[in-house]
């Protein structure tokens, strides 16, 4: 479904000097329906190069091929989910998870529907009429999912989550969005520095060098689906995976 085509970012030094490589000619397929995760070094292009897919970054070299064509900027087949939640603070759970539908104009009652079926999917029906301050930091970011999964995008591109949330928060997020994934079967393009959390969640781990940013390894999860955290943790292949990955990641520079 997603094709990167020696993709390649080139920063230019604001004043002059040196340009700056953040990425050198990646290549990689996404199949449709894959969740495929993005390890690598801090500063080694990971976040550009999901920008580069969103269509906010233009690439300095090479292209991203969305069934067959390249994009043109950001559109509705790519939906993002950021660290930062970007949630409208003067609108409730129900009316952030709304704006995509009004926007694009989705009849009321379509879109009251689709608002319904997503507060229970994040289990925030109860909250709906709440505003952003009054939510925690996981509550937050469910609703900057379903505010994302509200306009039905085909990939879901998502920019470490889960990274400013505490352990617990982050573990049972992981599982929500775990289930979610089965259910809507999105492609999703993940981004994180923990190599626990890639594991966990992936079908493909892509390990990217330090910069300029290359991708270094291309591996397969193979552990079964549906995961369940109890049964995988105790897994010789999940703890054979960490390990390998982990290493990797010490040996990326």
């Amino acid at each position: 479904m997603i094709r990167l085509d020696r993709v390649s970012k080139t920063y230019t030094r604001a004043g002059g000097g040196e340009p700056v490589r953040a990425l050198s000619e990646i290549s990689a397929d996404i199949a449709d329906g894959a969740f495929v995760t993005i390890v690598g070094p801090s500063g080694c292009g990971k976040s550009t190069l999901l920008y580069i897919v969103g269509g906010f970054v233009p690439a300095s070299g090479g292209a991203v091929l969305v069934e067959g064509k390249p994009i043109a900027g950001p559109g509705p087949d790519r939906g993002p989910v950021f660290q930062e939640f970007a949630l409208f603070p003067w609108k409730t759970v129900r009316q952030n998870i709304r704006f995509g539908l009004a926007e694009q104009n989705v009849p009321r009652a379509e879109a009251d529907r689709r608002v319904d079926e997503l507060l229970d999917l994040v289990h925030l029906r109860q909250y709906a009429a709440l505003y952003p301050k009054e939510l925690s930091g996981g509550m937050k970011q469910r609703v900057a999912i379903a505010r994302t999964l509200a306009y039905r995008p085909r990939t879901l591109l998502m920019d470490e989550p889960f990274g400013a949330l505490d352990a617990h928060t982050r573990a049972k997020l992981q599982d929500e969005l775990l289930q979610i994934w089965e259910r809507e079967r999105k492609t999703v393009l993940f981004i994180t520095h923990g190599v626990d959390e890639a594991v966990y969640l992936s079908d493909r781990i892509l390990v990217m060098s330090a910069a300029p940013g290359a991708i270094k390894a291309d591996i397969a999860v193979d552990l079964p689906r549906p995961r369940r955290r109890e049964e995988l943790l105790r897994h010789p292949r999940y703890q054979e995976l960490v390990i390998e990955i982990g290493r990797m990641m010490d040996t990326t520079a």
